[in-house]
């Protein structure tokens, strides 16, 4: 598998990419609906844009693709305009932060610098925490060990290039 394109999310001001998919498990008890890959990064065939308002989740967008690349929004899915309570949430959420440490060519394996959890239930954001990553990377990385067992400095000079342009930071 691919490493996939993050969903946007809006919190406290600022955007981030997400490492994971809150529509997918409202997507599970609706088995009408079927989306398309668009591309090999995007296997769950959509992009969704999200806010956290007043400690609560919403779906703000959606651009999903149906079979023969026919594009759909949020309306296809809610029968309605957005923004979507995400009542049906009651997981964390991952968001990546800092410098890519250790790129994965694999969902959304990929080891950055810190990652921020964010735990909700019914929709309702309930705790955060903050994980520093990087003292665990580099300890791997002195051993030697690593996903591949290799650390090899110029692929992860290329890759993180590769995602601070993709991401525009």
């Amino acid at each position: 598998m691919t490493a996939q394109s993050f969903e946007r999310l809006l919190f406290e001001g600022k955007e981030y990419g997400m490492a994971d998919e809150p529509l997918y498990f409202y997507l599970q008890k609706r088995k009408d609906i079927q989306f398309t890959r668009p591309t090999t990064a995007c296997w769950r065939g959509y992009y969704g844009r999200w806010e956290i308002r007043d400690n609560k989740l919403f779906l703000v967008d959606l651009e999903a693709y149906l079979p023969g690349f026919t594009v759909v929004g949020i309306d296809y899915v809610f029968s309605k305009p957005g923004p979507i309570f995400a009542d049906w949430f009651s997981r964390d959420i991952r968001i990546p932060l800092g410098e890519l440490l250790e790129y994965v060519h694999m969902g959304y394996s990929s080891t950055y610098e810190k990652d921020m959890f964010l735990e909700f239930q019914n929709g309702v954001l309930i705790n955060r925490t903050v994980v520093d990553n990087y003292e665990d990377y580099t300890k791997r990385k002195a051993e030697g060990r690593g996903r591949r067992g290799v650390f090899i400095e110029e692929e992860i000079e290329v890759k993180k290039t590769f995602w601070q342009r993709l991401l525009g930071k």
